[in-house]
C-alpha cells in the first residue's frame, strides 16, 4: 500500500472527527450495537414531504442556509440593530420519516454548536426552519457505512431493532438515521448510524 494511499485513508478518517457532535457516553458495547447516554442539546429543523431519496437536497440547503447566515438576532451592543450569525457545520445531521396530515414527510436536523443556548442562537428567517431541544437519553446505535439510500437504511433498522427484541430492550418512537460525511466522502469511508430512543424502564 502506497504511502499517498495511506495519507488518504487518514485524512478521509479523521475528517469527521473535526466536526462537533453531541455530547454522549457508551454505556454498553455488544457485537451488534451501541448504547449510549446522551445530553440535551439544540437543533434546527425542517420538514420535507417525501422520501430520503428525494428530500435531502432541499432539507440541506434551508439547513446549512439558516447556519451560514439566513438568520438574525439582536446585536450584542445593546441597540436595536439586527445582526446574522454564521455558525459552524456540526455532526450528524440526522433525518426521520414522519406520518402527518400532508402524508409522509421527512424531518431533517442540524446539530447546533455547544458555545450556543436557545437565547443565543439567532432566528431562522426561513419560516420552515424551526428550533428546539432534542431531549437526552440512552440510544442503541448501529454503525453501517456505504451509500446512504432509504433502502439500505430500513434494512440496517431493521437488523437494529430485532437484536434488540432478542436482548430484551424497550424502544421508544422510530428509527432515526444519522450521517457524519458529506456526499464526497468516498462510501467505503462513511460513517453512517441508526440510532433507537431506548426506554428507561427496564433493566441493562
Amino acid at each position: 500500500m502506497s504511502r499517498i494511499y495511506i495519507l488518504f485513508i487518514l485524512l478521509v478518517a479523521s475528517a469527521a472527527d473535526a466536526y462537533e457532535e453531541p455530547e454522549y457516553e457508551v454505556l454498553q458495547q455488544t457485537e451488534d450495537y451501541e448504547i449510549r447516554e446522551y445530553a440535551s442539546y439544540l437543533v434546527a429543523e425542517t420538514r420535507i414531504s417525501g422520501d430520503f431519496d428525494h428530500s435531502g437536497n432541499a432539507a440541506f440547503r434551508r439547513l446549512a442556509g439558516y447556519i451560514f447566515g439566513d438568520n438574525r438576532r439582536a446585536t450584542q451592543n445593546g441597540s436595536d440593530d439586527i445582526e446574522s450569525v454564521s455558525m459552524k457545520m456540526t455532526i450528524p445531521v440526522t433525518r426521520e420519516r414522519i406520518e402527518d396530515e400532508e402524508g409522509r414527510s421527512t424531518v431533517y436536523r442540524f446539530v447546533m454548536e455547544r458555545a450556543y443556548d436557545r437565547n443565543s442562537l439567532p432566528e431562522p428567517n426561513d419560516e420552515r426552519v424551526t428550533l428546539k431541544e432534542e431531549p437526552g437519553g440512552q440510544f442503541a446505535a448501529l454503525h453501517y457505512r456505504g451509500r446512504i439510500t432509504e433502502e439500505r437504511f430500513l434494512k440496517y433498522a431493521d437488523v437494529l431493532q430485532a437484536s434488540l427484541e432478542r436482548d430484551g430492550l424497550t424502544t421508544i418512537g422510530k428509527p432515526i438515521s444519522a450521517v457524519y460525511n458529506g456526499p464526497f466522502t468516498p462510501p467505503m469511508f462513511r460513517r453512517n448510524e441508526v440510532l433507537i430512543r431506548l426506554s428507561r424502564d427496564q433493566e441493562r
